[in-house]
């Protein structure tokens, strides 16, 4: 009983800290890539880097990003985003995985509630 008691413990933080920023990230992340990748790709053996912060993007820059993205090969030219609005601080992460076993990389940009995507490039 003692064994299963530890074994609990153990393993509650890990349960908990799967809930949090991280996956949250991942899960917009999936969303944004299933809506807007052309409709005859399928991305497999998806992993994603830690979230991370920057300051380093300035309105220019994600209107620039933008403006590249419907020359991306894998979207389609119509991407979603979320409304024009100031951003001082993002949330970044790059997301690897393959296509017909080509392996392809992208940087998502998102706001600091994780709520939306507001820029992407393709590596």
């Amino acid at each position: 009983m003692r064994h299963l008691i530890y074994f609990i413990i153990g393993i509650a933080p890990l349960l908990f800290a799967s809930c949090g920023p991280q996956a949250e990230a991942e899960e917009l992340v999936e969303q944004f890539m299933e809506q807007n990748m052309r409709a005859e790709l399928s991305p497999t053996s998806v992993h994603f880097t830690d979230i991370d912060s920057t300051h380093a993007l300035s309105d220019s820059i994600i209107v620039s990003l933008r403006q590249q993205a419907r020359q991306a090969k894998r979207y389609r030219p119509d991407v979603k985003y979320a409304p024009d609005e100031p951003f001082k601080k993002l949330i970044l992460t790059r997301v690897k995985y393959k296509i017909d076993e080509q392996e392809c990389s992208d940087t998502y940009y998102l706001d600091m509630d994780l709520t939306r995507v507001i820029a992407f490039k393709e590596n």
